[in-house]
């Protein structure tokens, strides 16, 4: 027998040996058939849910006006006082009044700050006993050029007592929300500057400033002889938001009552408040 097989029969063999068996992990021959199964893809048909309507824009909340202590003139009101100045640095007039409230035996006192379309509120001062309360003008204790809108607010200052040599100022402000307080000095007590005449001693207040800053200075004069006068300028700063405190202290000496008569009074960028040519 010709056991000799062709070339095309060994193909044939080998490739019909290849369709039908494998070799298993084990060194078994097994034989498996390979069914391929295609998905069907098709999507079901699905119907999209309306989109919600669109709600209409809203207008952004109002800010809320302050609600502060506040009181106003009765119709028994004594020594009404009003002044103008920028209480909360917004370019706008405001307006500010001092007032009596008589009591049995005397009056009550109050400040009013009124910012234009924000808050009014005031302040009450008390029975003042022989003084009384009475609005002078505006003055800046911080003004820098440069600050933030808002930054350089007018504060007020007032009389808010007196004596036989002379009165006492108080300064006011706005706080941060635009109500009205007294600056005190720090430890609770009221920050008040002297305004005084006497033989051998003078206190008083200007304005002053520079390089782009304005700030409130405290005045002293003394002297041995009616002569010679030694003189300090107190630069009066801001120490927090509601205290003020004695800052930079200059020293220097002139000659003459008629020189050291300023040291005795109180103005401001050319409005007198207290001395010649002023109410008091």
């Amino acid at each position: 027998m010709n056991t000799r097989l062709t070339s095309a029969a060994l193909l044939a063999v080998a490739l019909l040996a290849a369709c039908s068996s494998s070799q298993s992990l084990s060194g078994q021959s097994t034989t498996s058939e390979v069914t391929t199964t295609v998905a069907d893809t098709t999507l079901p048909s699905t119907t999209l849910p309306a989109a919600p309507p669109t709600a209409p824009p809203t207008a952004p909340p109002t800010a809320p006006v302050p609600v502060c202590p506040d009181l106003t003139p009765s119709a028994s009101a004594v020594q009404v006082q009003v002044i103008n100045g920028d209480w909360n640095g917004d370019g706008s007039a405001d307006s500010a009044l001092s007032w009596g409230e008589p009591t049995g035996g005397g009056a009550e006192w109050f400040i009013r700050m009124q910012t234009s379309g924000g808050a009014n509120s005031a302040v009450a001062l008390g029975d003042l006993g022989v003084g009384f309360a009475y609005a002078l003008g505006k003055v800046d204790v911080d003004f820098a050029l440069g600050a933030e809108p808002g930054t350089n607010r007018d504060e007020l200052v007032a009389i808010v007592g007196s004596n036989s040599s002379g009165y006492n100022l108080g300064v006011f402000g706005t706080d941060s929300i635009g109500c009205a307080f007294q600056f005190d000095n720090g430890g609770g007590a009221p920050y008040e500057i002297p305004v005084h005449a006497a033989a051998a001693t003078m206190s008083g207040m200007m304005c002053d400033g520079g390089m782009g800053s304005r700030f409130v200075v405290r005045l002293e004069a003394t002297t041995g002889d009616g002569t010679h006068w030694d003189v300090r300028y107190i630069r009066v700063e801001r120490s927090d938001e509601n205290s003020l405190a004695d800052g930079t202290v200059l020293n220097d000496t002139i000659d003459g009552a008629s020189a050291a008569a300023s040291f005795g009074e109180a103005e401001c960028d050319g409005v007198q408040f207290i001395g010649e040519g002023a109410d008091y």
